[in-house]
């Protein structure tokens, strides 16, 4: 499978620079869902409201650090077609105030 990052994932990252391995962390998982592939990726749901547009949501496991997956990384991605899955935003767990703060910056990068 490709996987492409959104051109504002190196953002993201910056944003993230206070802890420890968000790169790593996302590499990593990025790994494991090429290997895996969706259905068997731990970990991956279905985000709703985006039309036809296949959104999911995924939690990373932050590495370096001594937390689970509900404290670590966030990635919400796209799948377009069988082979081809586009990375749209990777967070931390908190950094977006509100649920509708974050749907915002999703349909403002898919569409």
């Amino acid at each position: 499978m490709d996987i492409v990052w959104h051109d504002d994932i190196e953002r993201d990252l910056k944003r993230l620079n206070g802890f420890p391995a968000p790169r790593e962390s996302l590499e990593a998982w990025q790994r494991l869902f090429c290997a895996k592939g969706l259905k068997e990726t731990p970990a991956i749901d279905f985000y709703p409201g985006f039309g036809n547009a296949k959104i999911y949501k995924g939690r990373v496991v932050p590495l370096r650090e001594n937390t689970g997956k509900s404290k670590g990384y966030r990635v919400i991605f796209q799948i377009s077609t069988v082979n081809y899955c586009k990375i749209i935003i990777f967070s931390r767990h908190g950094i977006y105030k509100t649920e509708q703060e974050l749907i915002n910056i999703i349909k403002q990068r898919i569409g």
